[in-house]
């Protein structure tokens, strides 16, 4: 069943000063169904929008044309209130730079989105030590985010992501600040989480490593969906298979 559909999606910038009647189309057209319990990503080389596609499918820009569709409801058509509250509740968020607040533990950090809702309270802490016990994070729970390492930043993120279990998982990038240790550990967490909990994962990223992770890699170019790859057999094989895709594409150094 498709939990995320978007249909004709368009994003245009307009020019400034003497180039205000140019118009840059950063997405073109795109068509992109997302089935419930997928882990996809999307990839491309810098500036191809798949930063605007997320942004666009999370509720962070409002500023386009066409459908997108989260669980049969229509963001567009949501007024700034509702759009919060389903942000807040249908939908999780981890980010590049982990977004957590310093003021806060990890646990603090992890609850925070049930405390918004004004959950129990014994709900409240029975579901944040069993999320932080799934992701090894016991023994640091009770620290604060500058005591600990940044892959474990990351794993406290994503704990705070699913703790309303929501309808879809949007990530930014999330290995983006890490060393390929802690990379490992963040990739290998998310993918226990989409095959223990189906959980639905939309992951933008420019490492072909993560990528490997996932089930779908969609590319996209200039604003376009060009093709995807659809996961086989074993990661490493997926993995130089991405790597070719790249390659087609003509994603340069930084992209890999």
């Amino acid at each position: 069943m498709s939990i995320l559909q978007v249909e004709s999606l368009v994003k245009e910038y307009k020019g400034k000063g003497r180039n205000k009647s140019n118009v840059f189309k950063a997405l073109n057209g795109i068509d992109l169904s997302v089935d419930s319990g997928e882990f996809i990503a999307i990839m491309g080389p810098s500036g191809s929008g798949k930063t605007t596609l997320l942004n666009i499918l999370s509720g962070i820009d409002a500023d386009y044309s066409g459908t997108v569709r989260i669980s049969e409801s229509c963001i567009e058509e949501m007024s700034k209130d509702e759009l919060a509250l389903f942000r807040r509740q249908r939908m999780g968020f981890v980010f590049q730079d982990y977004n957590l607040l310093n003021s806060l533990t990890l646990r603090e950090n992890v609850m925070l989105p049930m405390v918004l809702d004004e959950q129990e309270v014994k709900v409240i802490n029975a579901k944040t030590d069993e999320t932080l016990s799934l992701f090894d994070l016991d023994e640091v729970k009770n620290k604060y985010p500058y005591n600990v390492s940044g892959g474990q930043q990351q794993r406290a993120a994503i704990c705070r992501a699913i703790i309303n279990d929501p309808d879809v998982i949007f990530a930014d990038e999330p290995t983006g600040n890490l060393d390929s240790k802690s990379s490992s550990t963040v990739m290998k967490c998310f993918s226990r989480l989409n095959s223990l909990k189906g959980a639905t994962i939309v992951m933008v990223t420019h490492d072909p490593f993560a990528a490997s992770f996932c089930k779908r890699v969609v590319f996209i170019k200039d604003g376009e969906i060009g093709f995807e790859r659809v996961r086989e057999g074993e990661r490493k094989a997926f993995f130089d298979t991405i790597l070719e895709s790249l390659a087609f594409m003509g994603g340069g150094e930084d992209d890999l």
